[in-house]
């Protein structure tokens, strides 16, 4: 039996360790701190999704910010915000033998170089998740659309044994997942809908819907801008994955706020590194135009000073 640690507990990390627990077919740990800790403690971890309630009660719950255990996990679904890499690289090392994969599932295409400093252990994989979940209140997690696919792969091939196991154990969990065998497309495929839309939706601070209904064009041009960076990385996406992003958030709630624009509103730490500063360093980097992402990260970041 796989043993799984689930790092951070939000939207991502709640529903996954909460389905896994459900249906008992691999060994969970659940990794969270402070008043969610404390609730779920208390009243167990509870899901809404949809027009479905359940709540599960981990046997297994830790606080990252006091951990006397030390037990090594086959896998650890790193679901923290890309921000908190280096803050939760105790944990990480804590729990990581040499044959550990971590799986970072928060938004991005950098990870594994970005968290590989930190580490003294473990393997890091490519990771991306397709799901709108938040944490409506402490210990409650609500999914808010169908919406839910994982994806994750080795792209030098290693450790098939164990990621088959665990696409076996997701899909099993009804988490539907696939093992890639092009996991660096797969993910920069994610990332050019949550770049884009994390972007316009802070910027414009309107939903979703809003960005294709009322900014459709503007919406193309940065998709555009964002595949002539993976382009020039040798990622082979274009128009066919410009298309199908729209296509995905038509079907989807109008209202639908993406995380970074709730983490403006809220006057959190925000991704906008991650999901908007990535393109236009890298664009700088290649010598490419990518004035769109360049006006509103230029804005953006002056919200958050």
């Amino acid at each position: 039996m796989l043993k799984i640690g689930i790092v951070g507990l939000g939207g991502v990390g709640g529903y996954i360790g909460a389905k896994l627990i459900q249906n008992t077919l691999a060994d969970i740990t659940l990794f969270a701190r402070g008043e969610h800790l404390e609730a779920i403690k208390d009243r167990g971890l509870k899901i809404k999704d949809m027009d479905r309630e359940f709540v599960v009660n981990p046997k297994k719950l830790i606080d990252t910010q006091n951990d006397s255990n030390n037990d090594i996990f086959d896998i650890i679904f790193l679901s923290t915000k890309s921000y908190s890499f280096k803050n939760i690289s105790k944990t990480l090392n804590q729990h990581s033998g040499n044959n550990t994969l971590i799986i970072p599932l928060s938004n991005g295409v950098n990870h594994k170089i970005e968290l590989q400093p930190y580490l003294e252990r473990g393997v890091v994989l490519d990771g991306c998740i397709y799901i709108l979940s938040n944490i409506k209140e402490f210990g409650v997690i609500e999914k808010k659309a169908l919406t839910f696919y994982l994806i994750f792969g080795d792209s030098q091939n290693r450790f098939q044994g164990k990621l088959q196991t665990l696409e076996n154990v997701l899909n099993k969990s009804e988490l539907k997942s696939k093992l890639s065998q092009q996991i660096e497309r797969d993910c920069w495929n994610k990332y050019l809908l949550i770049s884009s839309f994390a972007t316009l939706t802070s910027y414009f601070n309107e939903p979703m819907g809003f960005i294709v209904e009322k900014k459709l064009n503007l919406l193309k041009e940065v998709l555009k801008e964002i595949v002539s960076i993976a382009n020039a990385l040798h990622v082979d996406i274009g128009k066919r994955e410009m298309d199908k992003t729209i296509k995905q958030v038509q079907n989807i709630p109008y209202d639908s706020q993406t995380s970074m624009q709730l983490d403006f509103n809220n006057s959190k730490k925000t991704e906008l590194e991650s999901l908007t500063g990535y393109i236009v360093k890298e664009a700088k980097r290649l010598k490419i135009d990518v004035k769109n992402m360049e006006m509103m990260y230029k804005e953006l970041s002056k919200r958050t000073s």
